[in-house]
C-alpha cells in the first residue's frame, strides 16, 4: 500500500520547490524534484560537449541517470545540487526537456523513484508534468501559479538579481513558452488538480493549505 503521493506542478518561479520541501518535512515524507534529472542531463551535456539540439546524444546521457530522494546519479556519480543549479545548466535544461526522446527515457526513472518513496512512507514530487504524466494516479495534485511579474520578482530576489528584473522576467516568459508549447507533456494543470494562485499568498499560507489538503486526503494526521 505505502504512503501518500503528492504531485506539485507549476511554472518557473511559482515556488513549487521550496513549498514541496516544506510540505514534505511537515508530513514526514521525502521530497523529489523530477526536474533534477533534466538538469543533470544538461550538466553532463555541457561537460561532454553534447549540443542541446542533439537528441540522440542527450538520450544516451539520459539512459545512465538515476533519481532518488537524495539526488541524481549519473553512471554511478552523485551530482550535487550546487552543480545542478548553476546558471548555465538552468538555461540548457529547458532546451533538453523539449525532446520527446529524452522525456520518454526519463519518465520511468521518475516513476520508479516516486514508487520507491511511496513504499518507504510517501513523497511530495514536484515538477512540471507530475499530475498529468508522471503520476496521474497521485493521491493529491496541486498546480501552483502566480503572475509573471510576481514570479520574476521572487526569482530575482532568490538569485540576487533584483537590479536585473527585466532580464529575469524575459527569461521566465521564454521558459513559460517552451514549457507550455512543447509537443511532449506540455505544462498544464491536471483536470483534477487543486489550482492555487499564489500571487498574493505568503509562503506559510501556501504550505499550510497543501499540508491540510494532504492530511485530509490521507485520512490521517501524518507528521503531527
Amino acid at each position: 500500500m505505502g504512503g501518500i503521493l503528492i504531485a506539485i506542478d507549476g511554472p518557473a518561479g511559482s515556488g513549487k520547490s521550496s513549498v514541496a520541501r516544506e510540505v514534505a518535512r511537515r508530513l514526514g515524507v521525502v521530497d523529489i524534484s523530477t526536474g533534477a534529472v533534466y538538469r543533470a542531463v544538461a550538466l553532463v551535456a555541457l561537460e561532454e560537449g553534447v549540443d542541446h539540439a542533439d537528441e540522440e546524444g542527450l538520450v544516451r546521457i539520459a539512459r545512465k541517470m538515476e533519481l532518488a530522494p537524495g539526488g541524481v546519479r549519473y553512471d554511478g556519480r552523485w551530482i550535487s545540487g550546487e552543480e545542478l543549479h548553476a546558471p548555465e545548466v538552468s538555461g540548457v535544461a529547458s532546451r533538453v526537456s523539449v525532446h520527446s526522446g529524452v522525456r520518454e527515457v526519463l519518465l520511468p526513472v521518475q516513476r520508479r523513484a516516486a514508487e520507491e518513496a511511496r513504499r518507504a512512507g510517501g513523497a511530495v514530487v514536484e515538477g512540471r508534468d507530475i499530475g498529468t504524466v508522471v503520476l496521474p494516479e497521485a493521491d493529491l495534485k496541486v498546480f501552483l501559479s502566480a503572475s509573471t511579474e510576481e514570479r520574476a520578482r521572487r526569482r530575482a530576489l532568490q538569485s540576487g538579481m533584483e537590479s536585473e528584473l527585466d532580464e529575469v522576467r524575459r527569461a521566465i516568459m521564454l521558459r513559460d513558452r517552451r514549457d507550455t508549447e512543447r509537443e511532449s507533456a506540455p505544462l498544464r494543470p491536471a483536470p483534477d488538480a487543486v489550482v492555487l494562485d499564489t500571487t498574493d499568498m505568503g509562503f506559510e499560507e501556501v504550505v499550510e493549505k497543501i499540508t491540510a489538503l494532504a492530511r485530509r486526503r490521507s485520512g490521517s494526521s501524518a507528521g503531527g
